[in-house]
């Protein structure tokens, strides 16, 4: 440690700063300092409070400047503000409220009222000034002026923009999801259904999604909680073809990949009218091909993963069409498939297996077939209903519990088997080599990214939702898949980094801006 120390020379008295350590276990001087006599310390003292002050803050800086360059390469806030009409006025324009709530939203600032404290302590307040503060009913009255048909507009215009850079889809994906929220009381958007992550006792709202090759979102469309997504599909179609149109791109030209989810003969019809399609077939669709022998598979490729694709192709009719087929079969899937439900099965078997121990006993209280009934349902999985068998039996004298028999349908199990691992792919494009059409549709990965973003709450988070009318949620939703675009075109433009999105974004977040001020300290 530092110590002061005064040593005597010639009958003076001199000052110096000295630390001490142990060596070898002993104290042991290792560092001196003069300082001078202490009437030259106090003199240094007096003359310290008459310099500047130098204060340094820190603000960053990478992000925000990442944003404000893609915005500007965009031309996001003038397309705003030429399909709005505010009137001008001093303060903010649309376009630039728009955009700070963005980079916001980018930066951590979770909800419009933590935009004054995060805009307080960020680069954008070094350059932007205005007269008011960033208030939640401030953001609220300028999403008014982005409605459903002007924020189409807005997207138009973003995806000419990307178009005249070199972004020109060939290839979309099309997904939907779904975002739980702690609305009690919404309007017609927050409704209960089948929640992506199992919180279904609570609203959600579905969103569908289209992106490109390139990974940008194309398309996006807010509807209800409740919607299932192949009823919504054909809206979806629609969206996505107006907007095709809006950019003059030929639909016979472009390839639509899009999951089993969708699929009905309505849709199929539909799609494949407009469009090439890619797409994949629930298993009872075709059972017959799952039965083949994964010996008469053939090699196709190696995935990023290094596990081998194999695929086997023929003809099948689908929803009254016929298509050029390939069943997919990884080992790996497969494994990992068999293992997961092995899992889940021996899961319930154990508590059907404790129910009928339990049933079997005379302690406790009665029980009829429908308490016995409910117990049953619950314990056995949706997606396990048509594996299992069980019959519930009256309750036999002496005793006050019915009987519980349970047993496993095998033929179905093995139909199970079968389709580890195994994934039905078809299309309208004959001409495709087997391993360009499972290429294709295990990039519909590109759109399950975004949504992964999207949920992301270091990117572009979509939750929480905290808006409670339609128009705004429309609004927010909105703003989070232009921040997805923002954040997809800057990793386009920097590839060559070979970075991930998510690594590119850690980096930009490590550049700060360092502002030093200058300020007298007075007398202490």
């Amino acid at each position: 440690m530092v110590s002061l120390r005064k040593k005597k020379i010639k009958g003076h008295l001199y000052w110096y700063a000295v630390e001490m350590a142990r060596v070898d276990g002993k104290p042991k001087q290792v560092w001196q300092k003069y300082l001078g006599t202490a009437k030259k310390i106090v003199e240094l003292k007096e003359r310290a409070t008459e310099l500047p002050h130098i204060k340094l803050t820190s603000f960053q800086y990478g992000k925000t400047a990442a944003l404000l360059a893609i915005s500007e390469e965009l031309n996001f806030i003038e397309t705003v503000n030429r399909h709005t009409n505010k009137k001008k006025i001093e303060g903010l324009t649309v376009g630039e409220y728009l955009l700070l709530n963005i980079i916001g939203r980018c930066d951590g600032a979770l909800s419009e009222n933590a935009m004054q404290k995060w805009f307080d302590k960020s680069a954008l307040s070094l350059i932007w000034k205005f007269p008011h503060k960033l208030t939640f009913q401030n953001f609220l009255n300028h999403y008014k002026y982005v409605d459903h048909e002007t924020s189409k507009k807005i997207e138009d215009d973003l995806c000419k923009a990307l178009i005249e850079k070199g972004m020109t889809p060939r290839i979309l994906f099309l997904d939907e999801t779904n975002w739980f929220n702690y609305i009690t009381k919404g309007e017609e958007l927050p409704q209960n259904g089948k929640n992506k992550q199992y919180r279904n006792h609570m609203k959600q709202i579905c969103m569908g999604l289209t992106v490109s090759e390139d990974n940008v979102p194309f398309m996006h469309e807010v509807y209800e909680g409740n919607r299932h997504d192949s009823r919504i599909f054909p809206e979806l179609l629609d969206a996505l073809t107006e907007r095709l149109t809006n950019l003059k791109i030929e639909t016979d030209d472009m390839i639509l990949v899009f999951d089993k989810g969708n699929n009905s003969t309505v849709n199929i019809e539909d799609v494949t009218s407009r469009m090439n399609v890619v797409a994949s077939a629930k298993h009872n669709q075709a059972e017959q091909l799952l039965e083949i022998s994964v010996d008469d598979y053939k090699y196709l490729y190696t995935n990023s993963k290094g596990n081998k694709i194999y695929g086997y192709r023929t003809k099948h009719e689908f929803f009254g069409k016929e298509f050029t087929t390939v069943v997919l079969y990884s080992a790996a899937s497969h494994k990992k498939q068999m293992e997961s439900y092995e899992k889940r099965k021996a899961k319930m078997l154990a508590k059907l297996t404790d129910l009928q121990r339990r049933l079997g006993s005379n302690r406790g209280k009665e029980r009829d077939y429908g308490s016995v009934e409910q117990e049953v349902s619950g314990i056995i999985y949706k997606d396990f209903r048509s594996v299992f068998g069980y019959k519930i039996g009256a309750v036999p004298p002496g005793k006050k519990k019915p009987t519980l028999a349970v047993w496993t349908l095998d033929d179905v199990e093995k139909k199970r088997y079968a389709g580890f691992g195994k994934t039905i792919v078809f299309t309208d494009l004959h001409a495709w080599h087997s391993k360009k059409i499972a290429k294709t549709y295990n990039q519909k990965y590109l759109v399950e990214d975004d949504f992964k973003l999207l949920n992301d709450v270091l990117l572009v988070p979509v939750g929480p939702v905290n808006h409670h009318k339609d128009f705004n949620i429309r609004a927010h939703i909105f703003l989070c898949v232009v921040g997805m675009i923002f954040y997809r075109y800057l990793a386009w433009k920097c590839k060559h980094l070979r970075l991930s999105i998510v690594r590119l974004v850690d980096e930009l977040g490590g550049y700060v801006l360092l502002l030093c001020r200058r300020r007298l300290v007075g007398t202490l």
